[in-house]
């Protein structure tokens, strides 16, 4: 049967490349999507994917650029909240006009609570969100207005600087209306699926491939050059990378660490490292472990130049805060939050880590057992590895437990596991798409919650001065990095292996290198 299943599989990928010989791009994506509905997905791959069928009021250049999307204009109050946008002559892949009705219903429908859209939170800022995904107001205050057709009113609960920035991420996508009412949670399905961007679904073969073809209904189709992507689910690095010499992929964000002279050597240009706004970390279910200064010992034993230069070793950067430096609108670098210990040699923070472990009654002979999880992936397996290692010298016995990334990520979201594997992409280029991972919402992974963090950001919500509001936000992240509910380990850096077949990709610190600005020799 396993043969079987191998064969028919092995089938699938060659008559995939056989089909799009030429004008696709392979793509070695990290893992299979949980749907194909843009409004219940949360990560990177998944962004990957539904990122070339779908696209938002605004979206992005290839170098991360903001521009129109499908809306070609808009206009700002002059006190800052309110946004009126004017829709472009665009439609569905059905031919159906996609109009303002389309996103008043969308946003109304990912803030619906009974809808339990974990990522609807990032949608807050418009006026009586929050009231209304707690199930405190009706969809009719959502401050969200199809004036017509071809007119969306949407209405701030303060100034937001990052606004036009969010409404590039998927939670702000339109789904098409017509189809969502007609089919249910059926609309994904392949027959029936319509979608607003360059490429449309062409074939999903789950744990094997997911192929797009060219849309030409896509109000920019005569600039799109690819006639489609194949993206394949691969969460081992090791098998990207030889598929990638092979000359199988032609890009891969799934990239081996801790090779990367290798990698230069080997690939030269081809291997490409750039800036990427994001944090690698450990959450710790404060609910399990709740003694502070038992996650601070965690932290401190933690030797982060030897996880990023060493076994990361792809240009990673040691993290000691949960915000990446360069974010916009924030405090200076040298003034920002960092967790204790940040400055002093790892002997002076692991001799503290073991006094704190020996205070709270744990040592090597009376550990301190816990289960790590993490999600399938040879580079995290030897973080893991390596991290369990530095805790065994303060008394902490740790069990390895690995499963697929999306098994991996419901359990986290269901605070099924002591402390985990996670990490964080900026979804806009500002501070609160981290800051906010420690409030009341469903990726608040450790569930610690502080009240006075809450209270400093809403205040800064409402603070129109720039600098004053970075101060505040500060003070909110100081807060969520004392508690040591979440322990940075590293800043990302976007790695590819791009083929030099490949032609128009440029680097992108907000990650996402969508088809439609790509082309192949």
């Amino acid at each position: 049967m396993l043969k079987k299943t191998l064969i028919a599989q092995a089938m699938a990928v060659a008559m995939t490349a056989t089909a799009f010989a030429g004008g696709i791009l392979h793509r070695g994506n990290g893992g299979e999507p949980t749907t194909l509905d843009p409004h219940f997905v949360s990560g990177t791959w998944e962004n990957n994917i539904l990122g070339e069928m779908f696209m938002g009021l605004t979206t992005e250049t290839a170098s991360g650029k903001l521009i129109p999307g499908l809306a070609e204009s808009w206009t700002i109050s002059e006190d800052g909240k309110t946004y009126t946008f004017k829709m472009r002559d665009a439609k569905w892949s059905d031919g159906t006009p996609i109009t303002a009705y389309d996103f008043e219903y969308s946003l109304k429908r990912i803030l619906n609570p009974e809808n339990a859209a974990r990522y609807a939170f990032i949608l807050y800022p418009i006026k009586n969100a929050k009231a209304y995904n707690s199930g405190d107001a009706t969809a009719d205050d959502l401050w969200v207005i199809a004036a017509d057709a071809k007119t969306l009113v949407i209405k701030l609960e303060d100034v937001t600087p990052y606004f036009l920035e969010q409404l590039t991420h998927y939670t702000s996508w339109a789904v098409p209306s017509h189809v969502v009412k007609a089919h249910g949670k059926e609309w994904t399905k392949k027959e029936n699926l319509v979608v607003s961007g360059a490429f449309t679904l062409d074939t999903w073969n789950p744990q094997t491939s997911l192929t797009v073809k060219k849309n030409p209904a896509f109000f920019d189709a005569a600039n799109v050059k690819l006639d489609g992507v194949a993206f394949y689910p691969i969460e081992d690095s090791n098998s990207a990378l030889k598929r990638f010499r092979a000359g199988e992929l032609d890009v891969t964000n799934t990239v081996p660490g801790g090779m990367y002279d290798k990698l230069k050597a080997e690939f030269g240009d081809q291997f490409i490292v750039a800036p990427w706004l994001g944090t690698y970390y450990y959450p710790v279910n404060s609910k399990i472990i709740t003694d502070v200064n038992v996650r601070k010992a965690m932290s401190l034993a933690i030797n982060r130049d030897v996880i990023a230069n060493k076994i990361a070793g792809n240009g990673e950067i040691p993290a000691y805060s949960f915000v990446p430096p360069g974010v916009n609108n924030y405090v200076p670098w040298q003034d920002a939050p960092k967790i204790d210990g940040y400055g002093k040699s790892y002997a002076e923070n692991l001799a503290e880590a073991k006094k704190l472990m020996e205070a709270a009654g744990y040592n090597k002979s009376n550990p301190l057992k816990l289960v790590l999880k993490y999600n399938t992936s040879d580079g995290h397996k030897k973080i893991a590895i390596a991290i369990a290692a530095m805790w065994k010298q303060i008394g902490i016995e740790i069990e390895l437990f690995n499963q697929e990334v999306k098994v991996h990520y419901k359990q986290l979201n269901d605070g099924d596991f002591e402390v985990a594997r996670a990490g964080w992409i900026g979804d806009y280029n500002d501070p609160t798409t981290f800051t906010d991972l420690m409030l009341d919402n469903d990726y608040n992974y450790a569930n610690h919650l502080i009240p006075e963090q809450i209270e400093l950001a809403e205040r800064a919500a409402k603070t129109i001065d720039l600098n004053k509001r970075a101060a505040i936000l500060a003070q909110v992240e100081q807060l969520g990095l004392d508690a040591y509910a979440v322990i940075p380990i590293y800043y990302y850096v976007n790695k590819n292996l791009v083929s030099d077949r490949v032609i128009g990709w440029e680097d992108n610190v907000m990650g996402p290198h969508r088809a439609r600005w790509l082309n192949k020799k």
